[in-house]
């Protein structure tokens, strides 16, 4: 009995050091309350197994006396009537103590069992627990880092979005200050074959035909000579601009017998001679330049009528920032 409960009590000793604290002291409150009514049902059963063996040693004395005076009046047969009676019932006690102490301690038994299961199971749940509160930490831990990367891209993008907008405003106040410096240059000349627009950060220069060219001749006269040096003595100074110089025609075929088949390479003769004027008289260098035609496939007038044709014959000149630093910053 003694090794049994001492088995139990380190039981729940090892058991106990898997458990929070307050399981752990309810389970050290219910071992030794469980302890205590051991030692007491003990001293209990003690007890009466002395009284059990002093009754067996009574029933001995019983017996012989019995057997003696078995011979003896009525009066003896009473006595040993009633003393077989006490033995009776004094069997009968004992029959009921001894069930009464196996009930004890099987219920007990079957306490600490169900005490046992218990601690498993909360020792279970709380290893779940854990292992759910360490997912959940690194689930966390993850995010956390996701998000101070975000952050940060966020911020790197804030930047970029930030000098973006600079060189945007940069060039859009060049190309502002550089229509202003083309118009006053080239004053006198507007509304007269000439247009200045600025648009989608560039700005488009318009020369009709009748300022640059005689009808169906792709060298320029002295006009437009005149008006094209004044236009490249602007342009010199802006090294970062890209120029465009597009020929058009319009829709009506070209006739001749010469060196021109047509009104593609009239648009291409007369670009490359606006072109080569530009860069004669002046600094500006041949590389920001580029000369094409476009014969009468982009008309912005109607070719039906003759005031259209003629807004068609014209020289496009497309001045557009250089934007090399813009695209080095987007590609980063």
């Amino acid at each position: 009995m003694y090794k049994s409960n001492l088995y139990v009590v380190l039981l729940l000793f090892v058991v106990s050091s898997c458990i929070t604290p307050k399981i752990h002291n309810a389970l050290i409150d219910e071992n030794e309350l469980a302890k205590s009514q051991l030692q007491k049902q003990e001293l209990k059963n003690l007890k009466q197994l002395t009284q059990i063996e002093e009754l067996n040693v009574d029933i001995g004395d019983m017996k012989a006396r019995i057997s003696s005076l078995e011979s003896d009046s009525t009066k003896n047969k009473l006595a040993v009537r009633n003393l077989k009676i006490k033995y009776d019932n004094l069997s009968e006690s004992y029959d009921l103590l001894m069930s009464k102490n196996s009930r004890d301690i099987s219920d007990k038994a079957k306490e600490i069992k169900r005490l046992i299961e218990k601690l498993d199971q909360v020792q279970s749940d709380l290893f779940s627990k854990e292992d759910e509160l360490s997912k959940i930490s690194a689930s966390l831990e993850i995010k956390e880092n996701e998000l101070q990367l975000a952050i940060q891209d966020l911020e790197e993008r804030s930047v970029r979005v930030t000098e973006l907008e600079s060189i945007i405003s940069n060039k859009d106040s060049l190309v502002t200050a550089l229509k202003t410096r083309i118009t006053n240059a080239l004053i006198g000349l507007e509304g007269d074959g000439l247009t200045i627009v600025q648009r989608n950060g560039k700005v488009y220069i318009s020369l009709e035909e009748e300022l640059l060219f005689a009808s169906g001749k792709y060298t320029v006269n002295a006009t437009g000579i005149n008006a094209l040096n004044k236009l490249s003595n602007v342009l010199e100074t802006q090294t970062d601009l890209e120029i465009l110089v597009e020929g058009h025609t319009d829709s009506i075929p070209f006739n001749s017998s010469g060196a021109i088949a047509d009104n593609w390479d009239l648009s291409v003769l007369r670009a490359t001679n606006v072109v080569k004027v530009l860069t004669k008289n002046s600094n500006l260098s041949p590389l920001q330049l580029t000369a094409a035609g476009r014969a009468e496939f982009i008309p912005i007038a109607s070719n039906k009528t003759v005031e259209g044709r003629s807004s068609n014959r014209r020289i496009e000149m497309i001045l557009s920032p250089n934007l090399d630093d813009l695209f080095k910053l987007l590609e980063e």
